[in-house]
């Protein structure tokens, strides 16, 4: 247990200083997260039998980090590329004409050469374009709910479930969450994303002077956020079970691999994606 509160502590200081810090230093960091995470999905599917070809996934994660530098510093035409999709987009022709022009009737190679471009790639890239919004008080608010609304879901859901949890919520996929404990964790997401954005106004100018959306709204993103990070870490649950895997790898003492600790992150970062760039903030 201490190890795991140790290695969870530095994890949320490195996050701190790249969401302090943005530009290239969270970029680096985030170019590090999905190079290992890709990583091990590829061994994950390896391990179940598939023959993936590995290097598509890690050239589409420098184009994927290099489209969104190149689009918050160059801006003008380049800005009229979206990069998270024009990268997914390079990734899988590059991977099909790769498995294609080997000459063999090979799908499932195709696909598990593809996937890992999806999950983990493409969340990963949409937190990357998360620092480009409009101004730095819009980017950090975005950024902490981001990577802390999933944090929090996870450690309520856990209290709540040990303490109260009585109905299994996917017993065959992940026999230890229960309804209770999804239900602590969605209430606690939303109370937290609420929380934030007030307690920004109140402490900040900058954040002070930005028109946000009305704080109801962030109670929805809560629980929207907080519902996709509960899915997240079921689908990196059931890649698991069917590659045979107890976790994605062990460079987290006491938390398993780079997938298994931003597993329900990723997720929560596609809604916040959505969020800020539906209300317009």
């Amino acid at each position: 247990m201490l190890k795991r509160v140790l290695t969870a502590a530095v994890l949320i200081i490195v996050m701190g200083l790249g969401i302090w810090l943005k530009g290239w230093p969270l970029r680096i960091i985030l170019l590090i997260a999905m190079l290992v995470g890709t990583d091990e999905m590829y061994r994950a599917l390896q391990k179940a039998g598939y023959k993936p070809v590995r290097w598509v996934g890690y050239v589409y994660c420098a184009v994927a980090v290099g489209m969104q530098a190149g689009s918050a510093l160059l801006g003008g035409a380049f800005r009229a590329v979206d990069p998270p999709l024009f990268a997914l987009a390079a990734g899988v022709m590059l991977g099909m004409s790769v498995v294609v022009l080997r000459g063999k009737v090979d799908f499932d190679g195709m696909v598990s050469t593809l996937f890992p471009l999806v999950y983990p790639g493409l969340l990963f890239s949409l937190i990357l374009s998360l620092q480009d919004l409009g101004s730095a008080a819009e980017a950090t608010l975005a950024l902490i709910l981001t990577f802390f609304i999933a944090s929090v879901n996870d450690t309520f859901a856990l209290f709540v479930g040990l303490s109260l949890g009585k109905h299994r919520l996917s017993p065959e996929i992940s026999p230890k969450k229960s309804v209770e404990g999804s239900i602590g964790g969605l209430i606690s997401a939303m109370l937290f994303a609420m929380l934030v954005p007030f307690v920004a106004v109140k402490v900040s100018p900058a954040a002070a002077a930005v028109a946000w959306p009305p704080l109801w709204a962030f109670a929805l993103l809560g629980l929207v956020a907080g519902a996709a990070s509960q899915i997240g870490d079921l689908a990196a649950s059931l890649v698991k079970r069917h590659c045979g895997i107890k976790d994605f790898g062990s460079i987290f003492p006491g938390h398993g691999g780079m997938m298994d600790r931003l597993d329900g992150i990723l997720f929560c970062g596609a809604v916040c994606f959505l969020f800020f760039k539906l209300t317009g903030v």
